[in-house]
């Protein structure tokens, strides 16, 4: 008896034991969509004890000290189901960590509340990411449509997409570049509903995105994510219409999902100004210069004809090999009447110079990009991406001049015919090895391209000055210009810690301008033109830079920096500009400290050089503007450019508030500069300036940006204010003399979101822009323009069927120098829907009621201010029928590799 006892006893004590076991448990919570649930209620069970805790910015939960192995787990959160789970572990464990726990929405519950788990906005340090699903849309709303509503995304007329006052000048679809990157084919054709999330992410390269290190300026791409369940099926669109004045549209649009093969075409014809491929990438204002006062509407300037297509794949051809690009076709021809006041600045008084333009071009262009992505294995990564590109682009302008300065004034015209041929072809081929460990890597980067520009042009000039006869000349200029460019780069990084490393890289930069230039010209009408040996020019140079650099880097969980250096010492040979060498220090440093998930802080500072141009090297006289001639200076320095930039963004999720702040500040030594020397040829007084090149300092810009969003009864209003100032201490030379320009430009805009309804949208907004430039030489030529822009956007639901919308467009200003343009555009459509699920509708369009588009702009640079208008497309009617077919079967893709997963965390985009 004693000895069961002793046995019982014994049972007893090794469950004790087991129950006494220290052990830790940790898990993440998500939803559906594989995002983090902030915030979850989590309560462990065991047989003794109960333990709470709520689920982190990452959605981690960790409990310490379970003294069982065996235990349930409870979590709870708004806007989902329940969850309770149960589970039985090794009794010797110390660590447990969970598989990652799914929650469940609850419609119910997400009828009922605001704020839940999952933020509209979350802050990461390259990335801005807006969930699609907080922003209610309409049916067939495009993807356009969405980003109009995201807080700190502006989307103008033409359809170019601007974020914390940078323009976006890529698009991807899944992290993958969509049909080339081009930014209108994706958001004014892809659906709304099938996007899941909209990213703006700062990109450095595929090079920083899997090896973390950044360095330069970033581009700001636009990627959109594909819902799961909408990842595999089709839509089709198509849209024919016809109105008065021979005007026409008519469009197709193809894409195809089925899971991680994507495949999409797109179709294109019009004479109504709408470009569907942009084919180059948008570019902010430039730090020489800015524009104030603008008004934008209706696509380009002038009347334009365009016919595109496009294709674009994407497959992955095996586990282990993705493969995705695009070929697409664009033909275009545009007329344009334009009037311009140019104020070339002189020391004493201006040269102003009034014209009158009526020009004709075309263009046929051809892009293939493709790319290729090979995953060797766990470690090893390949990437090649080829492209080609040709266009060819030909065209005539008649411009009639008024020209007037302190020598006297003078009439006349010029004449001229181009045509050009643009072959470009380049690769680029990216390698990564991990060495095991996921912080230790060697990648090496190669790209190579070749562009060409062969140019044709024939022009006449007839000058006609004060009290003298008139003057005539014709040239024929023959371009050919090469510029053959490879860069390499290679980097390896060691870690130091779970949160430091370290990285060495090397970089070779080799450049070389090959460029012939053939001059034939004659001063008598009528004779043939002879060769002119002192115009014409063979000209070849090399830049070749290698650049050693080190970077430290720290991760933390709430912050993260990184310092570097760089040494670069560089050569310019050429026959001209002998053989010259340059050394430049390239410091970088970075900061980011993450408030939470919603709130973050950058600080980025780094250096680049920019060397300068064949035209600006060339040691000619290029006398093709018989009145304004350009010398080349053979003995210019690189420039070389520091750069600061601050950035604070906040999304309250409580409020709903949106918060984007950015002031950067940009330093350049040796900037190249334009020496302004009047009347520089004694014996021709036609020849009023000569525009030659130098090096000085002094150049810097400062520019601020701030956005701000406010929802307001469940989004049904929201305010938005958005703001920037820009300056720009502008550094030119007048007779020899240094000249300060100081361009101030300040730009204050108000909108507001008016949804009372689901069956009304109004979009009304205001914004004043005030453009102020001051120069220390000549006062005289100092000015203000005042520009309001007035808008409002309208779109009502009637009958359930029938739509009624508006926009309209009021800009009111003042300061331009003899050009006057105050226009009201007003635009409206009513549209009846029909079939099944709305899948067709008639509409009826009328473009500019008051017949006023028009374009006017300004833009300051070192030596001179120039104020111009050109024609719109003005006022027409169209008539137009679309149909709109889509089909889904929601079937989740296989959850990314290890290898995919980290380079998503370090663009910003892994959840």
């Amino acid at each position: 008896m004693k000895k069961i006892i002793l046995f019982v006893f014994c049972l007893f004590a090794l469950q004790s034991l087991k129950a006494q076991t220290n052990m830790e448990v940790s898990g993440v919570v998500k939803d559906s969509t594989n995002t983090t649930v902030i915030g979850a209620a989590v309560k462990i069970a065991t047989a003794k004890d109960t333990l709470s805790a709520l689920t982190n910015l990452d959605g981690v939960f960790v409990f310490s000290n379970i003294k069982s192995s065996e235990f349930s787990i409870t979590i709870s959160a708004l806007g989902y189901q329940a969850v309770k789970k149960r589970y039985f572990f090794d009794p010797n464990s110390k660590k447990e960590v969970l598989e990652p726990i799914i929650l469940k929405n609850d419609n119910k519950m997400l009828n009922e509340v605001v704020v839940n788990g999952t933020p509209d906005v979350t802050i990461k340090e390259d990335t801005t990411e807006y969930r699609a699903g907080a922003y209610k849309l309409r049916e067939n709303a495009l993807a356009e449509d969405l980003l109009k509503k995201l807080p700190g995304l502006e989307v103008d007329r033409d359809g170019n997409v601007t974020t914390q006052g940078k323009a976006v000048t890529r698009v991807r679809i899944n992290g993958k570049d969509y049909f080339g990157g081009d930014i209108k084919t994706a958001t004014q054709n892809l659906p709304a509903d099938v996007i899941e999330k909209v990213q703006i992410v700062d990109d450095y390269g595929d090079q920083a995105n899997i090896t973390g290190v950044r360095d330069g300026e970033p581009d700001k791409v636009l990627n959109f994510t594909i819902r799961k369940d909408k990842n595999k099926g089709y839509v089709m669109k198509g849209v024919v219409g016809g109105g008065n004045e021979g005007r026409y549209q008519g469009s197709a649009y193809l894409q195809s999902f089925d899971n991680n093969r994507q495949l999409s075409f797109l179709g294109n014809f019009n004479n109504t100004n709408a470009n569907i491929f942009s084919l180059t990438s948008n570019a902010g204002a430039g730090g020489r210069g800015g524009r104030g006062g603008g008004f934008q509407q209706g696509g380009n300037d002038g009347l334009t004809n365009v016919n595109s297509i496009g294709f674009n794949y994407r497959d992955e051809w095996s586990s282990k090999v993705t493969a995705y690009g695009s070929y697409s076709f664009f033909d275009r021809n545009n007329n344009t009447t334009s009037s311009r006041l140019q104020n070339n600045l002189a020391s004493e008084g201006s040269v102003f110079n009034n014209n009158f333009s009526d020009t004709d071009a075309g263009s046929t262009s051809h892009r293939i990009n493709f790319n290729i992505e090979y995953k060797i294995d766990s470690l090893n990564y390949l990437k090649i991406t080829p492209n080609v590109s040709f266009s060819k682009n030909d065209g005539f302008s008649d411009t009639r001049f008024n020209i007037s300065s302190n020598q006297g004034s003078s009439v006349g015209s010029t004449f001229n015919t181009t045509g050009a041929l643009n072959p470009n072809y380049g690769a680029e081929i990216l390698y990564n090895h991990r060495f095991g460990a996921a912080a230790r890597n060697l990648s090496f980067n190669a790209t190579l391209n070749s562009t060409s520009n062969n140019q044709d042009q024939d022009q006449i000039y007839r000058n006609t000055p004060s009290g003298q006869i008139e003057e005539y000349q014709r040239q024929l200029i023959t371009n050919d210009n090469n510029n053959d460019n490879v860069n390499l780069r290679l980097s390896y990084s060691e870690p130091l810690s779970a949160t430091n490393n370290l990285e060495f890289n090397y970089a070779y930069g080799f450049s070389r301008a090959d460029n012939s230039r053939r001059v034939l010209t004659t001063d008598t009408e009528g004779s043939t033109p002879v060769f002119n040996a002192n115009q014409s020019n063979e000209y070849v140079f090399d830049y070749i830079t290698n650049r050693f650099g080190v970077n430290y880097r720290v991760n933390q969980k709430l912050y993260n920096y990184s310092l570097g250096l760089a040494v670069q010492p560089a050569t310019l040979t050429g026959a001209t500009t002998g053989n010259r060498s340059f050394n430049n220090i390239f410091p970088a440093a970075r900061f980011a400290y993450k408030f939470s998930r919603t709130m973050e802080l950058n600080i980025n500072y780094n250096g680049n050089t920019n060397q300068p141009s064949y035209d600006q090297l060339q040691p000619i006289t290029n006398q093709a503007n018989a009145q304004f001639y350009t010398t080349g200076n053979p003995n210019l320095n690189p420039e070389f450019s520091n750069r600061l930039n601050i950035r604070f963004n906040n999304f309250d999720m409580a409020s709903g508030n949106v918060l984007f702040t950015n002031l950067s500040y940009s330093y350049t030594n040796d900037k190249i500069v334009t020496n302004t020397i009047n009347a520089p040829v004694a014996s021709d007084p036609s020849v009023l300036q000569e525009y030659k090149y130098l090096n000085a300092d002094g150049f810097y810009t400062l520019n601020g940006f701030y956005a701000f969003s406010k929802p307001l009864a469940e989004k049904k209003y929201v305010i938005g204010v958005r703001g920037s100032a820009n300056y720009n201490n502008n550094i030119s030379f007048i007779d020899d003399v240094k000249n300060t320009g100081k361009n101030l430009i300040l730009s204050q805009r108000l909108s507001l979101q008016l949804n009372p309804t689901t069956a009304i949208e109004l979009t009304p907004a205001a914004n004043f822009t005030y453009n102020k430039n001051q120069n220390t030489i000549n006062t005289r030529a100092n000015s203000e323009v005042k520009a309001w822009s007035l808008s409002f956007d309208s779109k009502i639901y009637i009958l359930k069927t029938w739509i009624w919308g508006t926009t309209t467009d009021k800009t009111i200003n003042s300061g331009y120098g003899g050009i006057n343009a105050n226009p009201l555009i007003i635009n409206s459509y009513v549209e009846k829907q029909f079939l099944k699920g709305k899948k067709g509708s008639l509409k009826f369009q009328a473009f500019d009621l008051l017949n006023e588009s028009t374009s006017i702009s300004r833009i300051v640079t070192g030596n001179a201010i120039t104020d111009s208008q050109s024609n719109r497309l003005a006022r027409y009617f169209m008539l137009s029928f679309s149909l709109n077919i889509s089909k889904f079967a929601g079937n989740s893709t296989a959850p990314p590799s290890e290898f995919d997963r980290q380079r998503m965390n370090r663009m910003g985009g892994g959840n």
